[in-house]
């Protein structure tokens, strides 16, 4: 079966496998990419043993005094480098941080990230990135 260049894999909801009618449910498609690209943002830099350059590095934004602008720099940044590692992305075209009230005193912010896929299809992540 051709499941084209997002691949398939097993779908995790609120980081467990999903289980439907005693077997396990997969996710293939956009769904697969998105979720895979969720997954590498929300693990820790490091923090795989079996591939320590795995994850967003967010150290330096979140236990260091910066602005909250330059913590957002930071954060693009390590966005970027997370995210490209991943062989289904060409290319990030946009990073927008939801930037309500709560942003300037906010250790998590929500994002919006829209990228270049392989397959020549833009796909957006939703993400909460934080501490």
């Amino acid at each position: 079966m051709n499941d084209g260049p997002f691949g398939r894999s097993l779908l995790m909801q609120d980081g467990d496998l999903v289980v439907r009618d005693g077997q396990l449910t997969e996710v293939s498609g956009t769904a697969n990419l998105l979720q895979a690209l969720t997954l590498r943002v929300l693990t820790p830099f490091g923090s795989d043993e079996f591939n320590v350059g795995y994850g967003l590095d967010v150290t330096r934004a979140f236990t260091e005094a910066h602005p909250p602008q330059l913590i957002r720099q930071l954060l693009e940044l390590n966005l970027v480098r997370t995210l490209v590692t991943d062989p289904r992305v060409n290319d990030i075209r946009q990073i927008t941080f939801d930037e309500g009230p709560q942003f300037r005193t906010s250790r998590s912010w929500n994002v919006r990230v829209e990228v270049e896929t392989v397959a020549e299809q833009p796909a957006t992540l939703l993400v909460e990135v934080g501490v």
